[in-house]
């Protein structure tokens, strides 16, 4: 391999450390940035001033043969005037590389979360393989223009896009590799003149489908079910007659066992129906019907077919009582023909059917015995 070149040279790079350097400033080791400055630079909108080409930047270093050495961030960043002076590697990370827990391949200390927002170096709890890269433009190609700035970093494993946010989630195969990449592309521009924002993916997000993973998954479902049931009829059609037709049987008799399983439930759903009367009477004046109201009404239709009305429209023992205040001594006589026999009584009885009006007119309504008094 070549030795490694300067990628910019010394002058620049301290006027650029100048500007976020401030005199007097402290360093704070968990944001890795100089106390009072914007919390943020990707908020400022400011796109990276430098960014690195690994075919044409990487090369051997001072560091290459120290194995005990880890990644240049300036290199990744594009900005290292040492070149083939540095101390550090200035190559891509590889399968070869060894990946430590609590060390990320510039050989910054990770901490036990993730920060809030995300960024930062990571921690060491979680093998985090996925970037968060937002701000994307959202065009036709956008999964091409992802893949080309992304891919040269190290060897994609997944890129899942959601479009109508200009969101996409890059997995690489390997846990250096997303470190490097992160440190690389952050507020690098596209090809559309935007400023990306790339930040760790948390887990949710990491599993999270695509666009194109729900589409792509309901296209293969498609084609599978029409290819198995196309399959499904090839075999049927060369089965005897006696196996489809014990087939139809089977299915018509498992689609009856549904019908009655469903009208089962439904008739232990209307038996277990509960009804609050209470709630029923306060708001519509309901009153649900007591054991005692029930069998003084039903007390009363026995009554009233013990005791049809016969020959007119007036019953039976209203007549007879009507004839009692006419005629106190009919009870006395209606005591001694008690004893009397069946057949007699029988008689009786139709003649009193027969002579309902009758009775009525015995009453003396139109005599005039009260006007004579």
């Amino acid at each position: 391999m070549a030795p490694a070149r300067r990628q910019i040279d010394k002058a620049t790079l301290e006027e650029y450390l100048k500007e976020r350097r401030p005199e007097g400033g402290t360093y704070n080791i968990w944001h890795n940035r100089w106390k009072g400055l914007e919390r943020d630079w990707s908020k400022k909108g400011a796109r990276a001033g430098f960014k690195c080409d690994p075919t044409r930047d990487s090369g051997e270093t001072a560091g290459s043969n120290n194995r005990n050495a880890y990644f240049c961030l300036f290199f990744a960043k594009g900005m290292c005037a040492q070149g083939s002076d540095c101390s550090m590697w200035h190559r891509i990370p590889n399968e070869n590389d060894e990946i430590e827990t609590t060390i990320d391949c510039f050989g910054r200390d990770k901490y036990m979360e993730f920060r809030q927002d995300m960024g930062g170096v990571g921690s060491f709890n979680t093998l985090n393989k996925t970037l968060y890269v937002g701000r994307i433009a959202v065009t036709h190609n956008m999964r091409e223009v992802v893949i080309k700035h992304f891919q040269p970093f190290g060897e994609l494993e997944r890129v899942r896009l959601l479009r109508h946010r200009g969101v996409a989630f890059v997995t690489y195969k390997s846990r250096n590799n997303a470190e490097f990449a992160r440190e690389a592309m952050m507020n690098q521009g596209l090809d559309n003149n935007e400023i990306i924002n790339v930040r760790w993916a948390t887990q949710e997000q990491s599993t999270m489908k695509g666009d194109e993973d729900h589409k792509g998954r309901e296209k293969n479902d498609r084609q599978y079910s029409r290819a198995e049931m196309y399959e499904r009829q090839d075999m049927e059609s060369e089965l005897p007659a006696e196996y489809t037709q014990m087939k139809r049987e089977v299915d018509e008799d498992g689609f009856r066992e549904m019908e009655l399983n469903a009208k089962r439930q439904r008739l232990a759903q209307n038996d277990n129906y509960y009804a609050d009367t209470q709630a029923a009477e306060a708001i519509y004046g309901y009153t649900q019907q007591t054991p005692d109201m029930q069998q003084a009404q039903q007390s009363y239709h026995l009554q009233q077919q013990e005791n049809p009305k016969v020959a007119g429209i007036i019953p039976t023992n209203v007549l007879s009582s009507l004839k009692t205040l006419k005629d106190p001594k009919a009870t006395q006589s209606s005591s001694s023909t008690s004893s009397s026999t069946p057949a007699q009584s029988s008689t009786k009885g139709k003649s009193s059917q027969t002579s309902g009006l009758g009775n009525l007119a015995s009453y003396g309504s139109d005599s005039e015995d009260e006007d004579d008094e």
